[in-house]
C-alpha cells in the first residue's frame, strides 16, 4: 500500500482531501468542546451551546457530502440528473438552509433573485450544494469582518445567462482570494487560513460541482457588493415552448 506523505507525493484529489480535512478541525474541535460543556452545565444557555453545535456539526457534514459529490459526478461514479431548475425556488431553498447557520454568528441572509429570469438546464443537487458550500464560505467570513453586513444571496439575468450567487459588502473574497483557492490543490500543507479568508474548502468544493455543469465561479459585482458566482445557461428546451 503506497503511504500517504507531504504534499508533493499526493495527486490532485488527495491534496483537495488534506485541504479540506485541515479546514475541517476547526469546527470539529467546536463540536467536541461545546457538547462537552453543554453536557455538563445546566444553565439556561446550554440550549444555545446545544443549537450552535447542531449548526456547526451540519454545515461540517454538508461540506463533506458535497465534496464526495463532486468527486462522484468527476468520476462519472454518479452520472448527472440534468432537468430544466427555476433558480430562484433553487436560491430559496438555499437561503432557508443557511439561516440556521447564519443565525449562530449573528449573520444575516438576504434573497435577491429579481424578476422573470429563465430556468436553466442543471442538476438541481449538484447546484443545489454548490450553492450552499459557497453561502457557508460567506456567512463564516462575514463574521469575521470588523463590520457585519448580510450575505446576499442572489441571481440577475444578463446577456450571457443567468448569474447567480453571493454577495456582501464586507466579505473579502474577490479575484485573489478565488486565485488562491484554485492554487491549494498544489499547497495542501499549507494552512489554509493564509491563503484565503474564511473556510475556503467551501470554494473548492463549489468550484468543483459549478464545473461539472459546465460553469465555475467567478468575481462579480452587483448593486455596489463584491461577490463570487456562476453564468448559467438557459434550458434550450423551455425557451422553445
Amino acid at each position: 500500500m503506497r503511504q500517504v506523505g507531504d504534499g508533493a507525493q499526493l495527486n490532485g484529489q488527495e491534496r483537495l482531501f488534506l485541504g479540506l480535512a485541515e479546514q475541517l478541525v476547526r469546527p470539529l474541535l467546536t463540536v467536541s468542546r461545546l457538547s462537552e460543556l453543554a453536557a455538563t452545565d445546566g444553565s439556561e444557555s446550554s440550549l444555545e451551546q446545544w443549537q450552535l453545535v447542531r449548526s456547526v456539526a451540519e454545515s461540517s457534514l454538508q461540506l463533506v457530502e458535497s465534496y464526495a459529490l463532486s468527486l462522484r459526478v468527476h468520476g462519472k461514479v454518479a452520472p448527472l440528473a440534468l432537468e430544466p431548475v427555476t433558480v430562484s425556488s433553487l436560491l430559496y431553498d438555499t437561503a432557508a438552509s443557511l439561516e440556521s447557520f447564519a443565525r449562530q454568528y449573528g449573520v444575516k441572509i438576504e434573497l435577491d433573485t429579481g424578476p422573470r429570469l429563465q430556468p436553466i438546464l442543471a442538476d438541481r443537487q449538484v447546484l443545489q450544494a454548490a450553492m450552499t458550500s459557497l453561502g457557508q464560505v460567506f456567512v463564516a467570513a462575514v463574521a469575521e469582518a470588523e463590520e457585519r453586513s448580510p450575505v446576499h444571496v442572489s441571481a440577475h439575468r444578463s446577456r450571457h445567462g443567468v448569474v447567480a450567487g453571493m454577495y456582501s459588502g464586507t466579505a473579502q473574497l474577490g479575484a485573489d482570494s478565488l486565485r488562491r483557492a484554485r492554487l491549494v490543490q498544489g499547497r495542501a500543507w499549507q494552512p489554509l487560513q493564509q491563503l484565503v479568508s474564511g473556510p475556503a474548502a467551501g470554494v473548492f468544493v463549489a468550484d468543483s460541482l459549478l464545473q461539472t455543469l459546465a460553469a465555475k465561479l467567478h468575481v462579480a459585482r452587483y448593486h455596489n457588493m463584491t461577490g463570487l458566482a456562476a453564468t448559467l445557461q438557459p434550458s434550450t428546451q423551455l425557451q422553445l415552448i
